[in-house]
């Protein structure tokens, strides 16, 4: 068992480290305050999506494929509009137009709950971690532990990281525009491959 939930944890860092629209709101917002509601969204997010696919893993159950792929879709529309907000400014300077934590909170759970594609992702990935002759519900629950403590591990390190970045002017500019045009980016292929889906 060790060595299954150590093989888990070593394949989820490489996972949550690939920069994803959770950590390119991460790193825009470590360059204005320290993130931790951003960091708390995208987590709980993860964590709400791991917890519907290992109920539907326990369940047996199937998702029907076009709601995932309307999903999709929607949720691309909302990662191309972010993107296409923070490029126009719609941002703005946090220290101009001071917002409540909630809003990034709220945010980073839109942006992490914006395609339901990643349920199928969890539904593809978790099996091979858990052992069908040990009682489930332990198991799940230790997948879920592991993955919150990993996510959070690296979502913090890419703050310290951009903090750290932001404090050089001349890649402050860089800072605004970059995760701006990642968000835009996957809005955008998540829309195509949605439609491109439905329309199949």
């Amino acid at each position: 068992m060790t060595a299954t939930y150590l093989a888990f944890a070593a394949a989820v860092v490489l996972l949550i480290a690939s920069p994803g629209p959770v950590v390119a709101l991460v790193i825009a917002d470590a360059r204005r305050s320290w993130p931790a509601w951003t960091i708390l969204g995208g987590v709980l997010s993860a964590q709400v999506l791991m917890i519907a696919a290992l109920v539907l893993i326990y369940l047996a159950l199937d998702m029907q494929p076009i709601i995932l792929e309307w999903g999709q879709v929607i949720g691309g529309l909302y990662l191309i509009w972010l993107g296409a907000d923070g490029l126009c400014g719609g941002g703005g300077d946090a220290q101009d137009a001071p917002r409540p934590q909630s809003h990034y909170f709220w945010r980073a759970m839109a942006v992490g709950l914006s395609n339901p594609k990643d349920i199928l992702f969890f539904l593809a990935f978790l099996p091979g971690f858990i052992l069908p002759a040990q009682p489930f519900a332990p198991q799940a629950v230790t997948l879920i532990a592991i993955w919150a403590l990993v996510d959070i591990s690296v979502l913090v390190t890419y703050s310290l990281v951009s903090r750290q970045l932001a404090s050089r002017e001349g890649l402050q500019r860089a800072l605004e525009l970059v995760p701006s045009f990642f968000l835009l980016g996957l809005g955008l292929v998540s829309c195509g491959m949605g439609i491109n889906s439905l329309i199949h």
